[in-house]
């Protein structure tokens, strides 16, 4: 009898070693997440969004060429989890009269890291856009 208990508990411990041992290992999951948020001035008030997709992010550029149409002088920049100082400033200057290329380029620019400013002439239907870095 104990030959036949010393079996089953060393069968037990066997199963339960086994089942130790054989640990799958699972690999932690770490999702990183990129704020995607904007400051924006109209008319030198300061204000936020956080557009994260594209089809927000053509929103907001709709939102601030239709201010600039309106008459106001507006800027945006896209804010990173890390500030680059630079001590030059480099400056370029895009005029057009399309909305398409003026939103696409301020875009690009944005993307760039340039705080983009934009203004349009009521008279003349053109947008000046000046990206600043």
């Amino acid at each position: 009898m104990r030959k036949i208990t010393s079996i089953v508990l060393l069968a037990m411990l066997g199963t339960v070693m086994t089942s130790c041992s054989k640990e799958t290992m699972v690999e932690d999951t770490c999702i990183i997440s990129t704020t995607s948020s904007a400051t924006y001035y109209i008319n030198g008030q300061q204000y936020y969004a956080e557009p994260r997709t594209e089809s927000e992010w053509s929103a907001f550029l709709d939102y601030m060429l239709a201010l600039a149409r309106e008459g106001y002088t507006v800027r945006f920049e896209r804010m990173n989890s890390q500030q680059q100082i630079e001590v030059a400033k480099e400056k370029v200057t895009y005029t057009t009269k399309d909305f398409n290329k003026a939103k696409a380029w301020s875009m690009q620019m944005a993307l760039q890291g340039y705080s983009v400013t934009i203004s349009s002439n009521q008279e003349t239907g053109e947008y000046t856009c000046i990206a600043v870095r």
